[in-house]
């Protein structure tokens, strides 16, 4: 009729009301904010690295750019003469997109000197002799009423070109880099229309 002793000790043994039995500590959730800073911040740092590396790079190849121009000095009888004179005064600011620079010192008589925008050198000689390969029968091309020879190199690996104007009083040479374009070989050209009159090619003999 009682309460035996039996339940009192069944109350005791299930401890406090409600409580469970110990489990796995439970992760709180990441805020929504948190991973995207995670993912944004990352990427904003590297745009503003690439964009200094890019900047720093092109810094570096404008100043390339302006840097002088060192020619090696090479046989130019006339380049002292007065069409070559002329002619290098007459010459412009830039040629195609190779805008002039100066030479290093001693810079070569009857020259002037250009680079383009990766910085590859352009240069143009006046009063060199006849080009050794320039004899009857040779193909010519005519650019901007001005009739140019294309004296190729020997070495198959080498990626610039030079071109001679045949048809001035002083023979005219330009050298182009592989990537130039027409347009320095253009406007050179109007260049020679302008300051030099008109000759007939004189190519060597075969022989």
């Amino acid at each position: 009729m009682g309460t035996t002793g039996t339940d009192s000790h069944d109350r005791d043994d299930a401890g406090p009301a409600g409580s469970r039995p110990p489990g796995p500590a439970s992760t709180p959730p990441v805020p929504h904010l948190v991973v995207v800073a995670a993912v944004v911040i990352p990427l904003v740092v590297l745009v503003v690295v690439l964009v200094l590396v890019r900047g720093v790079s092109e810094d570096a190849t404008e100043a390339s750019a302006n840097e002088p121009v060192t020619a090696v000095t090479i046989p130019a009888p006339g380049a002292e003469s007065e069409e070559c004179l002329t002619l290098v005064e007459a010459l412009p600011d830039s040629l195609g997109d190779a805008d002039r620079v100066p030479f290093t010192e001693p810079a070569p008589p009857g020259a002037a000197a250009y680079r383009m925008p990766d910085a590859e050198p352009v240069v143009v000689r006046c009063g060199l002799p006849a080009p050794p390969t320039f004899t009857v029968g040779t193909s010519l091309q005519e650019v901007n009423g001005v009739r140019w020879f294309n004296e190729p190199d020997p070495d198959p690996a080498v990626t610039s070109s030079t071109w001679v104007a045949v048809d001035r009083p002083q023979y005219v040479a330009v050298t182009l880099p592989g990537a130039s374009g027409t347009g320095p070989i253009q406007d050179l050209s109007d260049a020679l229309t302008e300051s030099l009159d008109t000759v007939e090619p004189r190519p060597a003999p075969i022989r």
